[in-house]
């Protein structure tokens, strides 16, 4: 087999043997990977219409009880200051978002024992007669089935969980001893059964990581057949144990995009905010290699009195910023709840428009610098 038909296979049989996976991801053949990043851009065109949709997500709470190795959030970080929005705040930021156009909101935070199920079924309840056409996703770690239950019954709509590494020595390098890959798959498994829409994925460029992961990362995620799907770049925070790594590699993260898009071609698949950190036009760039969904940060509004209006500036300025790149490449960004189209229950948004015919379709991403 000729060395580019992998990528004519990987569209035909979705499955690739762990050899070629591993030729697609690291080879230097300037043919294969042009070919790469041309599949999964056809496919983002015929099935997207090279829409993009905004989510915006809050994270409400920085304290968990966990101490995931790789986490900031981790409770022995003795050092994060530690915050808990109240509802007027969190009312405020999706307001804020509201006001921008987006219809999608993530609630995101460790694994906080203070929100009981009572608490955040409440807090979802208010947010859905305050929004009722947005959809409202959470991520806030591990929890029970009839947790998970209750939260679905009282609005929420989404759950993004990732279960970071398929390998059980990988995760058990990157967790404390309490943790298990198997709980995160019970729970993906849960989430989906019980009517979310799904979003996993996998932790790109942490210490440790091997190819061979990376490959049995791609075939659970056939498993689970999730409805989204976010990869997660690996960035050394204060406060961890791999403060000193070297961060997540570009050139791998949008492989691996590319990659997810020609396996999935119809789930959602998320470039999250801190890509920016890695790069500058990071998601952009993600969205060339086959991502549909940006995620941005909320922040509640200014307080009464005070004179710093900077949440509401940043978030107008990054639409605006985000808008005209996306024009400039030939995207859109398109207002609207963005439901996954493998998700049953989706809400129809807006049907897109036809793609501009002189946009062209090989957009190939950027060198990584």
């Amino acid at each position: 087999m000729a060395i580019v038909d992998l990528v004519d296979k990987l569209k035909e049989y979705s499955v690739l043997t762990e050899e070629e996976y591993k030729e697609l991801l690291l080879t230097e053949d300037p043919l294969l990977r042009a070919k790469l990043f041309r599949g999964a851009q056809e496919a983002m065109n015929f099935v997207f219409h090279r829409k993009v949709y905004f989510q915006g997500v809050l994270e409400f709470t920085n304290h968990c009880p966990q101490n995931c190795l790789f986490c900031q959030r981790r409770a022995e970080n003795n050092d994060l200051p530690r915050f808990r929005l109240n509802w007027e705040q969190i009312r405020g930021a999706c307001g804020l978002g509201y006001e921008l156009g987006i219809r999608s909101f993530l609630l995101q935070g460790g694994e906080d024992h203070y929100y009981t199920d009572m608490i955040m079924c409440n807090l979802l309840r208010n947010l859905q007669q305050q929004f009722p056409d947005c959809a409202l996703g959470l991520s806030i770690g591990e929890r029970s089935r009839q947790s998970y239950h209750r939260l679905h019954q009282s609005g929420a709509q989404r759950y993004f969980l990732s279960f970071q590494t398929a390998d059980p020595l990988h995760f058990s390098r990157l967790h404390p001893p309490t943790h298990a890959l198997s709980t995160k798959i019970a729970c993906v498994n849960d989430l989906k059964d019980l009517g979310f829409e799904t979003d996993t994925g996998f932790l790109v460029g942490a210490p440790y990581e091997q190819t061979e992961y990376l490959v049995r990362d791609l075939t659970l995620l056939q498993e689970l057949a999730p409805h989204s799907i976010t990869l997660t770049p690996f960035l050394p925070e204060d406060g961890t144990p791999f403060r000193q790594q070297d961060r997540m590699a570009l050139e791998e993260y949008l492989r691996l995009t590319a990659v997810l898009r020609i396996l999935f071609p119809r789930a959602n698949i998320v470039a999250p905010w801190s890509l920016r950190r890695i790069h500058a036009h990071g998601q952009i760039l993600s969205v060339q290699s086959g991502a549909n969904v940006l995620r941005m940060p909320m922040a509640p509004p200014a307080e009464p009195g005070d004179l710093d209006r900077s949440a509401q500036k940043k978030m107008l300025h990054t639409v605006e910023v985000m808008y005209r790149y996306l024009k400039k490449y030939g995207y859109s960004l398109t207002p609207g709840r963005g439901d996954s189209l493998l998700y049953p229950n989706r809400v129809e948004d807006p049907q897109p428009a036809e793609p501009d015919p002189s946009v062209s379709e090989e957009v190939e991403p950027a060198e990584n610098n």
